[in-house]
């Protein structure tokens, strides 16, 4: 059960991750950008130069979706080690099969 829930969490990191638009954002206000997957420190300086208030806003929330995005990726690998550790000390997915 436990292993079942990690992949739950995982596919919550997973929308997270597709909730992080940041390189659309910048790529709709005419900054261009190679990798499609900015990191934190890329999306900070890009805000340096932009003095449009709506567009900071919605950077501002990309950082936070790519923060949730690591804690829900970090917790699922957790749960899921988790999950084969309590499968060792306490089978029950093999009657299952």
């Amino acid at each position: 059960m436990v292993i079942i829930a990690s992949i739950f969490i995982f596919c919550i990191a997973a929308i997270f991750r597709l909730l992080d638009n940041s390189a659309g954002i910048l790529i709709s206000s005419g900054i261009s950008v190679s990798p499609f997957y900015l990191s934190e420190a890329e999306i900070k300086e890009q805000m340096l130069g932009i003095k449009n208030r709506k567009m900071l806003k919605k950077l501002k929330r990309a950082i936070v979706f790519q923060k949730l995005h690591k804690f829900f990726l970090i917790l699922a690998i957790l749960t899921f080690i988790a999950g084969v550790v309590y499968e060792f000390i306490n089978p029950t997915l093999v009657p299952l099969l």
